[in-house]
């Protein structure tokens, strides 16, 4: 298991800095110089201009300045805003509490009920239920959450303008709980909504054979009640499938919010990212990616320890795959 998982951490490790270079190459491609985001006395001034950029290496060839990115991000510096000047880390710090907790109320509002929905179909197979959270999953997984974003936004917020944040209507849950729930609701169902259809169609799928094994029925025959049978003798053995599924679904709650955060004007780590390819700003735009691609896969990672630790079989039978050493 630990050759596994150390494997499956070094090509997620491989994957971050491929999607980091990637990100490098199109900005640089992009129309313009990074120094033109200094500011505008900065700009108009040749020697400042000259200055600052051999201060932070905007001198040096572009594979160099990629990889003193990737060197100092592992000593934990992620430089400076090419906008301000402010500190990048600081301002993803700063950020991420929102996207955590937008996605953590996604989680608790909406996706854990779609995995009680999914149950819920697959015990209620050819009958309505299973009919309708079938169709309550496709009409969730075929709104885009933009389009679905602006709509609430005009509809909710003319209605009922207390539950739309706004600019600079964000309040921090630390200083006023109850306002700050109030406002973060709606983005979160709207977020939570593809997710709540990937987990839903993923538990239906994978419970329900899982409920017509041999363990299953012998269990039922046993006498045990149905609950019993469904959680812990269906249950483990659907696990793996559904866990591969959510993972992707979870990771997705933070990461998958650019949109929606812009719509809502949440100050996260989405809205971070857009306001920095708007502007240009490299730095901010690699770190914000560099924690994004973190933390989804990170999430994945511990998915597939969790996958190993219920079916030892997945690592054994994916060290036998070719090239796969141990």
């Amino acid at each position: 298991m630990t050759g596994f998982l150390l494997r499956r951490a070094g090509a997620l490790v491989l994957t971050v800095v491929l999607a980091l270079a990637g990100l490098f190459a199109l900005m640089e491609a992009a129309p313009g110089d990074p120094s033109d985001n200094f500011g505008a006395v900065v700009v108009a001034d040749p020697e400042a201009r000259a200055a600052i950029e051999a201060q932070r290496g905007l001198d040096a060839s572009a594979p160099a300045r990629f990889r003193a990115f990737l060197a100092d991000a592992l000593r934990g510096d992620l430089g400076t805003s090419y906008f301000d000047g402010s500190d990048v880390a600081s301002s993803i710090g700063a950020a991420a509490p929102v996207s955590l907790e937008l996605g953590l109320l996604a989680l608790v509002l909406v996706v854990a009920p779609g995995a009680a929905l999914g149950a819920l179909a697959a015990r209620r197979r050819g009958r309505p239920a299973e009919l309708a959270v079938s169709v309550a999953s496709l009409l969730a997984v075929s709104m885009p959450s933009y389009w679905l974003a602006v709509l609430a936004l005009v509809v909710v917020g003319e209605r009922w303008p207390e539950l739309v944040p706004g600019a600079g209507g964000y309040v921090a849950f630390a200083d006023d709980p109850v306002a700050n729930l109030r406002t973060m609701v709606l983005p979160a169902i709207i977020v939570g909504l593809g997710a709540f259809a990937l987990v839903a169609r993923a538990v239906a799928a994978s419970l329900g054979p899982a409920l017509d094994e041999d363990d299953a029925t012998f269990a039922r025959a046993c006498g045990l009640p149905e609950r019993t049978v469904t959680w812990r003798i269906a249950g483990r053995r659907a696990a793996p499938g559904v866990l591969s599924v959510a993972g992707l679904a979870v990771g997705g709650l933070v990461t998958g919010a650019v949109l929606v955060e812009s719509v809502f004007q949440l100050p996260g780590l989405g809205q971070l990212l857009v306001t920095a390819f708007t502007r240009g700003d490299l730095p901010v735009a690699l770190g914000g990616t560099l924690v994004t691609a973190a933390l989804l896969l990170g999430v994945n990672l511990l998915v597939d320890a969790a996958i190993v630790l219920l079916d030892p079989r997945v690592a054994r039978s994916r060290s036998n795959l070719p090239g796969a050493t141990s």
